[in-house]
């Protein structure tokens, strides 16, 4: 009996320290799945970290891309609005050039010269007419001035035509011209005081 008591003693011994070797097992274990949570949390946390780089990365690649997108396009847009005006001054010019041509030829001038040549104009009172020309006084400085008409020259008097045959001595006129060679060619005659014909 004394025996078996033992025996059971020592059973019952035994199975404390495997108990406690048991219970240890399990505090060990749960320490390594604490190890093991934490560097996974650390590995997701780098991930995550990564990605919000790559994301942030990205991102400010693709404003960049924007910003220079829209340059480009403002670039682009003032480039053509300056041929714009480029091709304007240029229509212009051109404009300019064969108005200058149209009123050489009709004033009966000829080669560049004609072309470029200013017009002038004058204020005075007529001393005489006849045979396409006219004599004109400049009341601005008294002297007189031989002035040609040809078939492109525009006579008028309250904005009706006139001959140059209808203009009397002592009229007072206001005439545009241009120096074509020697001859003063007149564009645009206006009568602005008219001296009656005698009848």
């Amino acid at each position: 009996m004394r025996k078996l008591m033992m025996a059971v003693t020592a059973v019952a011994g035994m199975s404390l320290v495997v108990t406690g070797c048991s219970k240890r097992d399990n505090v060990e274990s749960q320490r390594q799945d604490v190890a093991e949570a934490q560097v996974e949390a650390q590995q997701e946390t780098a991930e995550i970290r990564q990605d919000a780089r790559e994301d942030i990365a990205s991102t400010q690649m693709e404003a960049q891309e924007d910003i220079a997108g829209t340059q480009r396009e403002a670039a682009e847009e003032v480039a053509s609005a300056q041929q714009d005006v480029q091709d304007e001054r240029q229509d212009l010019a051109e404009a300019d050039r064969r108005t200058d041509l149209n009123d050489d030829m009709a004033l009966g001038g000829s080669g560049a010269a004609g072309a470029t040549a200013a017009a002038s104009s004058v204020s005075g009172r007529v001393l005489s007419t006849g045979n396409d020309e006219l004599t004109v006084v400049d009341t601005s400085n008294n002297k007189q001035l031989e002035l040609k008409t040809n078939d492109q020259t525009r006579i008028l008097h309250n904005n009706q035509p006139l001959k140059l045959d209808d203009i009397e001595e002592g009229a007072q006129v206001r005439a545009s011209y241009v120096q074509d060679g020697k001859d003063m060619v007149v564009r645009e005659l206006t009568v602005t005081q008219p001296v009656q014909k005698k009848k």
